[in-house]
């Protein structure tokens, strides 16, 4: 869930005594005998700290995990009839929900068949790539969203997807050949591949860089000093935080420097999960 694909390499022949050294603690869930092997269920909790510095140790920078809704909307071309296949008839719609993985975080919410979206969609069929999809992204209103156009020549197929989150933009492309989209076993290892670059991409919006921490000062008055526990307690717990200090104390206020791994806005809408709001008005931001 924290690693795209291309880093699992990396780390895949780590040997047991150093992951060992990586582990806060465990329980077993689960042992019995099975034809006189033993055999365990454990589950491992890893040491946070330790686990982003060994990552960091193989040039690898983690994807904090989080759930997502996404907008997809699927459409298959095909190009030897000059023709497209949308929604319910469309094969990889049909089995898209039953490729699953434990790693996923992206929850792809389908639309509903509209007959207008249909017609929109015939109507700019032959420059479907450059087409800005303004109408139907419109009716759902999410700022996350798909949109996978998938190409189809005989065997030959090229994914081409738009793909938003928040507000990056990025278009993809990735081809298969000689595959039978018949074949259940081509047609769901399409689906897997597709599936795990989205989760890249996505994973890829949500890296933690420790050595690009944003500096962010935040002051709280010095007499409420439930509030600036609350704080502290917050700002242990959240996973971008780098380390934060005091940076002054006096009668007033005290202001704490805060690094932080991602950008201000997230450190806005994370802190808010702790029901801590802030004004941003000032140079120093403070705790209302």
């Amino acid at each position: 869930m924290i690693l795209e694909e291309k880093d699992l390499n990396k780390i895949s022949n780590t040997p047991i005594e150093d992951i060992k050294k990586l582990i806060e603690n465990f329980s077993i869930l689960d042992e019995k005998f099975i034809n006189q092997k033993y055999k365990s269920i454990i589950e491992v909790e890893f040491n946070r700290r330790k686990l982003i510095q060994f990552l960091n140790s193989k040039n690898i920078i983690l994807s904090l995990p989080k759930k997502i809704d996404v907008f997809f909307l699927p459409i298959l071309v095909d190009l030897e009839t000059n023709n497209f296949i949308y929604l319910s008839d469309n094969v990889f719609v049909k089995n898209w929900e039953n490729i699953k993985q434990n790693y996923f975080q992206i929850n792809y919410i389908l639309p509903n068949e509209d007959v207008e979206d249909y017609f929109n969609i015939k109507k700019n069929l032959q420059n479907i790539e450059n087409y800005n999809f303004k109408k139907i992204l419109k009716k759902y209103n999410s700022e996350n969203h798909i949109i996978m156009i998938v190409f189809k020549k005989k065997k030959d197929f090229n994914f081409y997807s738009k793909i938003n989150f928040g507000n990056k933009f990025l278009v993809i492309n990735e081809s298969f050949t000689n595959k039978n989209m018949q074949d259940k076993s081509d047609l769901n290892s399409m689906i897997l591949n597709i599936k795990n670059k989205y989760e890249d991409n996505w994973k890829s919006f949500n890296k933690m860089d420790p050595l690009s921490s944003v500096p962010i000062r935040l002051s709280i008055n010095s007499l409420n000093i439930k509030q600036s526990l609350k704080l502290e307690n917050a700002l242990a717990n959240l996973d971008f935080v780098n380390y934060f200090e005091i940076e002054k104390f006096d009668s007033d206020k005290i202001i704490y420097r805060i690094y932080y791994g991602s950008n201000p806005k997230r450190f806005l809408n994370d802190i808010l999960l702790y029901d801590i709001n802030i004004d941003t008005n000032s140079i120093n931001w403070k705790i209302k």
